[in-house]
């Protein structure tokens, strides 16, 4: 009976995948005919970012990849730069992640602050060196700026409504699916 039953990792990798998507679509609704004077956050990147320090299980690089490189059509950016630099900045963190679960919060945020600035200056820098036209600097912080300051709004809500938790230091849990 217990075969039937799909793992929790599972699950969640198919919660984190239709959030993804939710996400998304939600950024492509026109909710205004007036071109917008402020960039909002980057919530994709939060979502990815607090599940991967928690649980780097419930976020598999190649689905992270596919998403990314999704957005980056849908949105119009350069095709799969930006998906590429978030998949270096994913596992940079998921590296990380075991040394920041003994860790405070503090540190767990400002781990994910200094990857998501060098992947925006990461992305600036190579657009200006292929000369590729791209957002203004301004909406460029202000977007980080916003999306580091919504990170932790998105872990306290992974944590509370989807039970997105550091893994205890005794837990054997792996990515090979077992729950």
């Amino acid at each position: 009976m217990a075969d039937t039953v799909l793992p929790r990792v599972w699950i969640m990798r198919a919660l984190y995948l239709g959030l993804s998507w939710v996400l998304v679509f939600v950024h492509l609704l026109p909710l205004d005919t007036m071109p917008p004077g402020w960039a909002g956050p980057n919530i994709f990147l939060a979502l990815t970012f607090a599940w991967a320090v928690r649980r780097p299980d419930y976020v598999p690089v190649l689905l992270v990849a596919l998403v990314a490189l999704g957005t980056d059509l849908l949105l119009q950016r350069p095709p799969g730069l930006w998906a590429a630099i978030t998949v270096l900045g994913l596992e940079t963190l998921r590296n990380r992640a075991s040394s920041l679960r003994d860790l405070t919060f503090a540190a767990e945020w400002a781990a994910v602050s200094s990857t998501l600035v060098v992947m925006t200056l990461a992305y600036r820098f190579i657009l200006t060196i292929l000369m590729v036209d791209q957002a203004p600097l301004g909406l460029s912080l202000m977007q980080l700026v916003a999306t580091l300051l919504v990170y932790p709004l998105v872990a306290l809500l992974s944590h509370a409504l989807f039970g997105v938790r550091k893994r205890a230091p005794g837990d054997l849990d792996t990515a090979a699916g077992r729950a």
